[in-house]
């Protein structure tokens, strides 16, 4: 896919902090250095063809006093596709992968209280698995990309 210099300068500013202001694509623009209805016109376009997947917040989830947890599950060939349906139809599911191993089904979760192991009993019912591994973060180390584009 072809990208503009433009583009590339947008893609890259949208990775940093957007300022807090009242007009704070007015202020984007400026770092860019075009026009902010250009600005406003290229990250539709860019979203439109799927380069921007959202444009929204990122709560810190420790600060709201949720945790974070790794689940692996072994799930058979023929259930995958519906548990892959309803695992990423869960607000807490951050990520889900297919991985090659034993454990092939993989999700990031974010949960308090007693969500978890509610989420473990029926990942483990509806794959008809007992194989799940929960491994729950000690420590983040790392939890942001920025790509240059």
């Amino acid at each position: 896919m072809y990208l503009s210099a433009i583009d590339r300068k947008i893609l890259n500013c949208i990775q940093e902090d957007i300022p807090f202001k009242s007009e704070p694509f007015k202020i984007l623009s400026l770092r860019i250095g075009i026009k902010e209805a250009a600005l406003l016109k290229g990250l539709a376009r860019l979203k439109a063809q799927g380069i921007i997947r959202s444009f929204s917040a990122r709560l810190n989830h420790r600060r709201l006093k949720f945790r974070s947890t790794l689940v692996g599950i072994h799930v058979p060939k023929g259930k995958l596709k519906p548990l892959v349906k309803k695992i990423i139809g869960y607000p807490e599911v951050t990520h889900c992968y297919l991985r090659q191993g034993k454990y092939n089904l993989w999700s990031v979760f974010l949960y308090k209280n007693g969500r978890l192991q509610k989420f473990i009993r029926e990942l483990s019912k509806d794959a008809g698995s007992k194989n799940i591994l929960n491994l729950t973060t000690k420590k983040k180390f790392k939890l942001e990309t920025r790509l240059e584009i």
